[in-house]
């Protein structure tokens, strides 16, 4: 059977209610693995699905901060570099896409969970979230 994000994008948004009708899961609590079928850096591998916890619950489940690192190894600058960005839990989505798409020769090199980042960071959580 077809992962759930390849029936969704061949068929019609209006009929992914009918697609979830006949998705079966590989366990009886809903979880399972799948072919990865659009993502050409690991086409051909498996990922693993599950029913999550509601936003609210999952966002306060994850570490305050993560530590992204990454990489600068071209031929103009006379040795590789590493450069540390200390992103709050609510942004690290969008920090991720605007380093993948607007980095340039930065790429992302590492992202580690950070409970406590260094004070010099100056990164503040975000308030009014867990």
């Amino acid at each position: 059977m077809a992962s759930r994000s390849t029936a969704s994008r061949q068929i019609g948004a209006s009929q992914t209610e009918q697609m979830d009708e006949r998705w079966i899961p590989d366990n009886p609590d809903g979880s399972g693995w799948a072919e990865v079928d659009w993502v050409s850096a690991v086409r051909g591998s498996r990922y693993y699905y599950r029913h999550a916890e509601p936003h609210d619950e999952a966002l306060a489940m994850l570490p305050p901060f993560y530590r992204v690192v990454t990489r600068l190894d071209t031929p103009d600058l006379h040795a590789p570099h590493e450069n540390s960005y200390y992103v709050p839990r609510e942004r690290l989505a969008d920090f991720l896409l605007e380093i993948a798409l607007a980095g340039g020769a930065e790429t992302i090199w590492h992202v580690e969970p950070c409970p406590d980042p260094p004070p010099e960071s100056r990164v503040r959580q975000i308030t009014g979230t867990p």
